[in-house]
């Protein structure tokens, strides 16, 4: 089968994944900062959600240091009762050790953000939630 591509201004050469359903890329985040971006149509048009996903990326961008402060706020004192070996650290440490690694945009506007935790949680990953009207609303670990 050939391979399915859709060039989009923000998003770049978004790849259609015939096993997992989906649009994928790898954005330029910042000027020093690549993420990977799926895009999930579900049933929904994929221009549109193209769409809804290029204006969600582009406030992400423009958010994405107060959502670290967010789940800094959210996660440190866990990470300073619990996880810290001995080494409390504040805020500003801790939302400089994680990285935004990967974006998932779904079709009825729910974001997904993975961050790598900068071994902060012994390699755990971070996922923050994302509601359809942009706000966060929760950091959990995995993995």
């Amino acid at each position: 089968m050939t391979e399915q591509t859709i060039y989009d201004e923000i998003l770049g050469e978004l790849a259609w994944d015939d096993d997992d359903e989906c649009w994928s890329s790898q954005v330029q985040f910042t000027l020093e900062h690549i993420v990977n971006v799926t895009i999930d149509p579900d049933d929904a048009e994929t221009g549109a959600v193209i769409m809804k996903s290029r204006q969600s990326f582009a406030k992400l961008q423009e958010n994405e240091l107060n959502i670290r402060r967010l789940i800094s706020d959210q996660m440190l004192k866990i990470y300073n009762d619990n996880w810290n070996n001995g080494e409390i650290i504040d805020t500003q440490d801790f939302i400089d050790s994680i990285k935004l690694e990967d974006i998932v945009f779904y079709a009825n506007g729910n974001i997904q953000l993975f961050y790598n935790d900068g071994y902060l949680f012994a390699g755990h990953g971070i996922i923050v939630s994302i509601d359809e009207y942009g706000n966060y609303q929760e950091a959990v670990l995995f993995g």
